[in-house]
């Protein structure tokens, strides 16, 4: 009898061991997007730095049925897009048939499975905070996650514009991740300040997609200059990569997808007053460019073309020996107009016809070219765009 009761005592102490052990704590409290969940069917308590709490209350507040399969001791959470599978005494559950790892395994007490909570808020796409001092989790759903997301997003796209039109270098790449890496776009952002007057503004702002701590948005942003040296108005789409870093977004990329200079045809014809001896030799220059070009002559192109450098050089005759052996074109200067002039710069609008020799096709193609003036009193083109 000794012997016999030794064992069911050890029996007894088993069993009680391996029910949750409910100290005269505070309880825990559970929150779901600000909601104190009710458990009717037991208390949630913590085990091994892991809150467990019955599966079928949270369960259904995120938004999924609930399948108990007694026979195996698993519960398995389902929605439109998820399924997740826990199993009583077990540390490896699957989510959408990927085998996940546990820190706690599911228990049974009392008729009532507890479940991992922070696991099952992670695994639906959801935050799990735990807060010690007030003994409560706070559980912040997919849905709630990426609202709060985009609109952090969206303040840091904005912030970032309003930076750059207050010409704040600094303050602007604070809001690009790994900004000290980039010392030497921090000097070129200072120069262009220093050299130009930008105005941006955001026509169009979406964040396209929230995938964990990485994100992407499109703007479509106006650019419109106010003063400095001449550049362009134009309307630009931009897509922007970010990432999250210590829970913060941060902008790591901004791609130029598309631009449009905001020049009418009317706009470009409007002359500017500019000193005839001048103006002759900005548009013979113009003409000895198109007839290089079309000559497909690299030396004669570039003589027509501001330098920068011997690296800017040797990358420019490299671009055009690989356009001049891809394409074969000719151009014709139909007309030009000179619409800007100030301060060693010219804007020239120019009506011009491009024909394929290989298709017989021509199409006609307005641009804008950008002159500089050099130290000699030379005219070179600083830059071109294409106006459709």
């Amino acid at each position: 009898m000794k012997k016999c009761s030794a064992i069911i005592g050890t029996s007894l102490l088993a069993l009680a061991l391996s029910v949750p052990a409910f100290a005269a704590e505070k309880p825990i409290s559970v929150y779901v997007n600000g909601t104190n969940l009710t458990f009717p069917a037991g208390t949630p308590y913590l085990d091994n730095n892991s809150v467990l709490v019955p599966f079928r209350v949270v369960f259904e507040k995120l938004g999924m049925q609930v399948l108990w399969d007694a026979s195996t001791g698993t519960v398995t959470g389902t929605s439109s897009s998820l399924t997740i599978s826990l199993k009583i005494g077990s540390k490896l559950a699957t989510v959408n048939g990927t085998v996940k790892k546990l820190t706690v395994a599911p228990v049974s007490s009392n008729g009532t499975t507890y479940i991992p909570l922070r696991f099952v808020a992670e695994a639906t796409g959801g935050t799990a905070v735990w807060d010690a001092s007030g003994r409560s989790v706070k559980i912040t759903t997919a849905a709630s996650t990426a609202a709060t997301d985009e609109q952090a997003i969206t303040a840091l796209i904005r912030q970032a514009v309003q930076y750059y039109n207050e010409e704040k270098t600094i303050s602007y790449y604070s809001l690009i991740d790994d900004a000290d890496s980039f010392g030497d776009q921090i000097s070129s952002l200072n120069n262009f300040f220093q050299n130009y007057d930008i105005k941006t503004t955001i026509e169009e702002l979406k964040v396209l997609s929230i995938q964990g701590n990485e994100a992407t948005a499109y703007t479509v942003e106006k650019e419109i200059r106010t003063g400095g040296y001449y550049l362009p108005d134009e309307r630009s789409e931009y897509l922007y990569s970010l990432v999250r870093v210590n829970g913060t977004w941060k902008i790591s990329e901004i791609t130029n997808e598309d631009r449009t200079v905001l020049l009418t045809k009317e706009q470009g014809m409007k002359s500017a007053g500019v000193p005839q001896g001048q103006a002759d030799i900005i548009k013979d220059n113009l003409s000895k460019y198109f007839l290089a070009m079309t000559a497909k002559n690299v030396d004669a192109t570039l003589a027509q073309m501001y330098s920068y450098g011997e690296d800017y050089d040797a990358e420019s005759r490299s671009s055009l020996q690989e356009f001049f052996s891809e394409y074969d074109l000719s151009y014709v200067l139909n007309n030009s107009n000179i619409f800007y002039y100030a301060n060693g710069e010219a804007a020239v609008y120019a009506e011009t016809t491009l024909k394929d020799a290989e298709t017989g096709e021509s199409v006609e193609q307005p641009m804008l070219f950008i002159f500089y003036q050099t130290e000699t009193g030379t005219w070179m083109i600083d830059d071109f765009y294409y106006l459709d």
